[in-house]
């Protein structure tokens, strides 16, 4: 028996921080370095003005749609994945391994089309500024080369990660993080002789970073599937019973990541439509949100995977305590970053070449993100907690409630009828999270959402 699984054994309630944090540690940095591919990009184009900025800003919406709704199939890759092998199951990891790739190529082809060759048309969702469509368009176009790679990469890292190998993923995003950083300074400003490309270069630079990490990511799969125990069997059908439990776990998933980052999207048209400035402010802010909240990813996939085991072993008690320790994990290090966020939230801006009004609503807005952070993360924490007992149609639901039903009419209403400045608008819109952190902590203590598939 490989040593992995052993330790997994003697996990105590006195000895679970450890666990938690060797399965978060290289799942957060893994994070923190894939989202850095798209915060250098604006933080490089940062001093090519507030139309450029915007333009990324934007252009990185249906990306985001397209990676949210694509992981979600990982995500319920990565549940089944968990419990089989709490129970030991190693035909059913491969059934479903290879049942949530094949659903996961098919959504890729789709977004693929739709990004591809109807880029400047989505662009003109998000704003009325023709040159911002424009550069935007051009960018999504390319980034779109990297959405196949993209996927598989995810779903690779999602069972490197469920067979006790988090770390390999982890220095392939650092390596790709590296290239994108050295691409950019070379392709977007046109140094050492490169040419002199603004945002394309931006693009370009990510797109081969992904191709690079895809690659390292590739050859580490294949390495460890000659000598792993839970070898996936790439020909491997699944049944009509894993294929009825696949579909009821990993659709509310989908359905859930799809109306989110819709939503994400929406909320990208109504800050678009509040002005060029106000968007190309919270572009500026992205770079901290996606690093703040990343850096707890890890312990929200932890969460998932170490609570599926003990759900897949039956015991319940103990999977309800490692959640519960999760949880106060998140709460603790988000009040300290938030306040980190706050006391730099008037120096940060001063890094883009920006006119002083963005600077200043950039500033409000870091002010409002640090104030709802630990709600944010706390939700993201939950969510994968929920999600590990398979049940996943309770998170739908909140996700669908939360952003539907009050994030989006708030927005508008506060951008177009109240016509609030950016910063009110972003915090009314924030409210949703707070709902759905009720809702989804009586669920949780309920004790509704356990099973044992």
């Amino acid at each position: 028996m490989r040593k992995e699984l052993t330790m997994e054994r003697k996990l105590t309630k006195t000895n679970y921080l450890k666990y938690i944090l060797a399965i978060a540690l290289p799942i957060s940095i893994q994070s923190l370095f894939q989202s850095s591919l798209s915060v250098i990009d604006q933080i490089m184009v940062g001093s090519l003005g507030e139309i450029n900025i915007a333009s990324i800003g934007l252009a990185g919406k249906f990306p985001t749609v397209f990676f949210f709704t694509v992981g979600s199939i990982s995500v319920g890759a990565s549940i089944l994945i968990s419990q089989y092998r709490g129970k030991n199951d190693k035909t059913s990891i491969s059934k479903a391994f290879m049942l949530c790739f094949k659903w996961g190529l098919i959504l890729t082809g789709i977004f693929f089309g739709l990004s591809y060759f109807f880029s400047n048309s989505l662009m003109s969702l998000f704003t009325n500024d023709p040159s911002v469509t424009l550069v935007g368009g051009n960018y999504l176009k390319i980034i779109t080369l990297g959405f196949l790679p993209g996927f598989v990469t995810t779903m690779m890292s999602a069972l490197l990660r469920n067979t006790g190998k988090a770390k390999l993923p982890m220095f392939a995003s650092i390596g790709a993080v590296i290239l994108n950083t050295l691409l950019n300074y070379l392709l977007i400003f046109g140094n050492f002789g490169f040419p002199e490309l603004g945002v394309k270069g931006a693009a370009i630079a990510t797109t081969i970073a992904r191709l690079i990490e895809f690659s390292i990511v590739l050859i580490f799969f294949i390495k460890h599937q000659l000598k792993d125990e839970y070898k996936i069997n790439l020909l491997a059908k699944s049944d009509s019973v894993l294929m009825k439990t696949a579909f009821f776990v990993t659709l509310p998933i989908f359905l859930s990541e799809l109306a989110w980052s819709l939503g994400e999207a929406v909320y990208g048209i109504i800050y678009g439509h509040i002005g060029t400035n106000e968007t190309a402010a919270m572009t500026l802010i992205g770079p901290v949100i996606i690093l703040s909240i990343g850096l707890f990813a890890g312990v929200s996939q932890a969460a998932s995977i170490l609570v599926g085991n003990q759900l897949g072993k039956s015991d319940y008690d103990m999977g309800v305590f490692l959640g519960h320790k999760s949880i106060k994990i998140g709460l603790i290090g988000t009040i300290i970053i938030g306040a980190l966020v706050i006391i730099f939230s008037s120096i940060y801006p001063n890094i883009y070449s920006v006119e002083a009004s963005t600077k200043t609503t950039t500033s409000a807005l870091l002010i409002m993100f640090a104030l709802v952070l630990w709600i944010k993360v706390s939700n993201m924490i939950l969510g994968g907690i929920l999600k590990s007992g398979g049940k996943t149609k309770y998170v739908f639901l909140m996700d669908l409630l939360g952003t539907w039903v009050i994030g989006i009419p708030l927005g508008v209403i506060s951008a177009f009828v109240f016509d609030l400045n950016i910063a009110w608008v972003y915090l009314l819109i924030s409210f949703e999270e707070f709902v759905r952190l009720i809702i989804g902590y009586r669920i949780f203590k309920s004790r509704i959402w356990i099973q044992t598939l």
